[in-house]
Formats: C-alpha cells, sequence, structure tokens
C-alpha cells in the first residue's frame, strides 16, 4: 500500500470523526466557526515560523480546506505529511 493512500485512508477517517464529534455537539456552527478559524491561524503561523525551519504548507483550497475542517491538528497532520513525504 502506497504512503499517499495510507494517508488518505486516515485523513477520511479523521474528517469522519471531526464531523460526528461536531454533530454530537449542540453548537455545531459555533465549534465548526471557531475550529475553522484556529486552523487557519494555525495554517499562517505554520508558514511564518516555516521560514526559519524549512517547513512551507503552500495556502490553496486544498490545505484551507484541511485546516479549517481539522484545525490545528489538521495543519500538524500536513505538516507531518510534508516532512516524511
Amino acid at each position: 500500500m502506497s504512503a499517499k493512500i495510507f494517508l488518505g485512508c486516515i485523513f477520511a477517517f479523521y474528517i469522519i470523526v471531526i464531523v460526528i464529534a461536531f454533530i454530537k455537539s449542540k453548537r455545531f456552527f459555533t465549534a465548526f466557526l471557531l475550529t475553522a478559524l484556529q486552523g487557519v491561524c494555525a495554517l499562517f503561523a505554520v508558514n511564518l515560523i516555516g521560514q526559519y525551519i524549512m517547513v512551507h504548507i503552500p495556502v490553496n483550497a486544498w490545505t484551507l480546506g484541511v485546516s479549517s475542517v481539522g484545525g490545528v491538528s489538521g495543519v500538524i497532520m500536513m505538516v507531518l505529511c510534508d516532512s516524511f513525504i
């Protein structure tokens, strides 16, 4: 099994868990907006600090979507994928 397929399966499972957690909380939209805000801020912080530690995550629709849905842990997952692939 290639690394991309494996990481894709982990990401799909991760998204399902996040969406279930949002639905179980009584404040779906508030939780989603706060997670999205934290994720986008973390993405820009990683790119700002990444200049010094040689980590760069390009800002595009895919990375903004992952950081919005996944929050800080989504950004951490992208940094790990960037480091290992």
